[in-house]
């Protein structure tokens, strides 16, 4: 006799052989990977195929691990097979009903002892891969538009209309930049739209919007908590100005301000989470930061402020002289990058409101991802003397002042030369 194979394996390696051998695959589609953790799961738990509560929740991660590559398994006959012969089992076994009111079902022994049914609570408090040694990124975007991504790097950036900040299997966050004014170059956040995806069963899915001048406290359906012990929920903080969202079972926190007229965004998220797909094709901002199209070196517009103010602001002017937008950011106690953000937003908005974005942004990092503070890519590019103000307010270029420092000697000292010949 050989080794038994279990069916449901036999059958599952054989389709995906199959429809392997039917289509040309994508250098690029993961789909093996989720169907190779499939089988994995069913093989190592002795899970067979039926309407069990082990194996709908199995069945389930298939399915999200599929539709995670989603975008990169665009017209793959495989990938779509496969989901559709997904879709069929879990509908056949009744899996939604299963998983929304079942219970995990154990034998009555384990090892001579009882095994414990794990509580709701247990399940959707999230502890990572290395059993509650979490390691966090932070991503935050305010002001005109300005991007810390998860991989601490700072960005200014274009984005003009819809574009997506986080998009893995747990959580969905797209962001709207519109024009702050007519004929000018500057954007800002105008909408921002939250998809809590479903986890059962900690939390079915639930979807929060937020507009210019509509910061609510409750997520679309008018609910502010889903799930067991309120796995998810909305704490209105200052209502129609601050709101936080807490996700448990991925130990994510979300913090929304309206300052002014826009949005600011800011969240906590595990790493593992964060950066969980890492696609090359992915547009994820927090992840992949703003296309290099989408970039605007401000950097070069405090240098050579005569090429870059026509581009960058209305009607080819600054609202304010860069003396006064560097006075009013020193009151309002920002540092580094949320420095120069500041001056940069009211070169070109002249809107003391992005002001206190930046300042807002800047206490959201400390009290998300302390640890952030003070790292070295975090250094204003206007504070670390590359560039300085005269006492008229115009900006000098440390590098090329000293160059015409060393001409100018130069020249004065062949004078002198000269008229002693």
């Amino acid at each position: 006799m050989g080794t038994r194979i279990d069916g449901i394996n036999f059958f599952v390696v054989v389709f995906f052989r199959l429809t392997f051998s039917l289509s040309t695959v994508s250098s690029s589609c993961q789909v093996e990977v989720c169907s190779r953790e499939y089988a994995r799961a069913t093989a190592s738990e002795h899970i067979t195929r039926g309407p069990s509560y082990q194996y709908c929740t199995v069945l389930r991660s298939y399915s999200e691990c599929i539709r995670a590559t989603a975008r990169s398994c665009r017209g793959n006959l495989e990938y779509h097979s496969i989901l559709s012969l997904v879709m069929q089992w879990s509908n056949d076994f009744n899996c939604s009903y299963i998983i929304a009111h079942g219970r995990p079902e154990y034998p009555p022994f384990y090892n001579g002892r009882v095994k414990p049914r794990p509580t709701f609570a247990t399940q959707c408090t999230y502890k990572g891969r290395f059993q509650n040694n979490i390691v966090y990124n932070h991503c935050g975007l305010f002001g005109d538009p300005h991007l810390r991504t998860f991989h601490n790097e700072f960005q200014t950036c274009r984005v003009l209309g819809a574009w997506p900040l986080i998009d893995n299997s747990y959580l969905a966050v797209q962001v709207t930049n519109s024009a702050v004014v007519k004929d000018g170059a500057a954007t800002a956040t105008s909408k921002v739209t939250i998809i809590i995806r479903e986890h059962s069963p900690c939390s079915p899915e639930k979807t929060f919007v937020a507009q210019t001048d509509f910061l609510p406290g409750v997520f679309v359906d008018g609910t502010k908590s889903s799930g067991p012990d309120k796995n998810v929920r909305i704490k209105e903080e200052v209502p129609g100005r601050h709101v936080e969202i807490y996700i448990r079972h991925i130990s994510t926190r979300i913090v929304l301000h309206q300052i002014g007229h826009y949005l600011t965004f800011a969240i906590r998220i595990p790493q593992e989470v964060a950066i969980q797909n890492g696609r090359s094709d992915s547009f994820e901002l927090c992840a992949k930061g703003c296309p290099k199209q989408e970039r605007i070196d401000y950097s070069r517009l405090f240098s050579l402020p005569n090429q870059w103010i026509p581009i960058v602001t209305k009607n080819g002017k600054a609202t304010i002289t860069v003396q006064q937008a560097a006075k009013m950011c020193r009151e309002f106690n920002v540092t580094d990058f949320y420095f120069d953000a500041c001056i940069f937003d009211l070169l070109t908005t002249g809107d003391s409101s992005f002001s206190q974005a930046a300042r807002q942004a800047m206490k959201d990092v400390i009290a998300l991802y302390p640890s952030s503070v003070g790292m070295p890519n975090n250094q204003s590019f206007f504070l670390s003397g590359r560039i300085n103000l005269d006492e008229r307010g115009i900006l000098i270029n440390k590098s090329s002042q000293t160059a015409f420092n060393i001409i100018l000697t130069a020249i004065l000292i062949l004078l002198f030369l000269c008229l002693n010949d």
